[in-house]
């Protein structure tokens, strides 16, 4: 994982690697004929060579290393004709641009470019690997990789697969239930609450299927314990504690209640903290399944089934154990490869201890 500079610089350096390569000239021609000497130095930091700690060098140095991009392009512009159109160093271009799109903004003072204030959606954090995201655990835990998914039946792993980080878990559950199929037929869904966003979860519960997940907490949870909104759903209403109905739109959709009717209620301050824009409540595209899922969980079978999901954990610690905290590889196919490998080992292990 690279910040904004050396990100920058290593996009530039591999424009300039396939310039050469493409016009058939070295490398250093390209740098003297375009004046690039920021990439003379060890790094682009090291070129640039100024006081960190200074905001106003690192602005005049983020325009040196703009200027030093303009001037490739040009020179690519005037070199390569028609293969700039063409593999490998369309490529390179557009990961430069890329990059300079996504870490960095208009300064609304001077109206320059600046480096951007806060994490891009979807940022390409590396030009080595150009596959791997920003992602988070929780809240306070971010990471930058990838995220590994397993399926498991009988006690033993039949389907696994690699994400990029940014990527929701429930994007991976058409290829783990794909897998889990080979090996029969699926009646019950032991799943994590973040596969609840796969319309493939709602379809198997639909279709009869049992689907025991830990469901995402109330919305009478936490702070505001004592107060209960009732939904409706086959009416598409929703009713606050204090009676005030709001339509419900669909699975999916945001309740929102009006802020006059929150401002002047007894009830705000055990209800919102958002009482100058009113109530909202969100609801779940799955909001039927959720409702089932909190009353199965009240009872003591529903728990004691819910418990049967912590051998998923212990499946993946085993591959941790084996594989290792990272990746091993470039992209997702092989790191996919790379966690069946470890998986296989896993269900050896298992195997053995049977």
């Amino acid at each position: 994982m690279e910040d904004t500079w050396n990100l920058i610089g290593r996009a530039l350096s591999l424009v300039v690697d396939c310039a050469a390569k493409v016009v058939g000239v070295p490398r250093e021609q390209v740098v003297e004929q375009a004046e690039l000497g920021v990439l003379r130095g060890k790094s682009i930091k090291a070129a640039l060579d100024i006081d960190w700690d200074d905001p106003q060098q690192q602005r005049e140095a983020l325009r040196r290393l703009l200027d030093a991009v303009g001037r490739a392009e040009a020179w690519v512009a005037a070199h390569a004709g028609k293969r700039a159109n063409e593999p490998p160093l369309k490529e390179a271009l557009e990961a430069l641009r890329r990059v300079l799109q996504q870490d960095l903004e208009p300064d609304p003072t001077s109206g320059d470019r600046r480096i951007r204030r806060g994490v891009a959606k979807d940022r390409l954090p590396s030009m080595g690997d150009r596959e791997m995201r920003h992602g988070r655990k929780s809240k306070a835990k971010p990471f930058t990789g990838y995220k590994r998914h397993i399926a498991k039946s009988a006690g033993y792993i039949v389907g696994a697969c690699v994400q990029p980080a940014n990527r929701p878990e429930h994007e991976a559950t058409a290829e783990l239930l794909s897998d889990a199929k080979h090996h029969g037929e699926i009646s019950e869904l032991h799943i994590d609450r973040g596969f609840l966003g796969s319309p493939m979860v709602e379809q198997f519960h639909q279709s009869g299927g049992l689907v025991l997940c830990k469901p995402w907490p109330s919305r009478n949870h936490g702070r505001f314990t004592k107060l209960d909104f009732r939904l409706d759903l086959d009416g598409g209403q929703a009713t606050c504690p204090a009676g005030v109905n709001r339509p419900i739109a669909g699975p999916g959709s945001i309740v929102r209640f009006p802020p006059r009717a929150c401002r002047s209620c007894e009830l705000r301050a055990r209800c919102t903290l958002a009482a100058e824009r009113g109530r909202s409540l969100a609801i779940h595209r799955q909001e039927r399944l959720l409702v089932a899922l909190r009353q199965r969980r009240r009872t003591r079978d529903g728990r004691a089934a819910l418990r049967e999901r912590v051998t998923v954990e212990h499946s993946l610690a085993s591959i941790a154990a084996i594989q290792g905290p990272k990746a091993r590889y470039k992209g997702t196919r092989k790191n996919t490869f790379d966690l069946r490998r470890c998986a296989a080992v896993a269900n050896l292990q298992v195997l053995k201890a049977a």
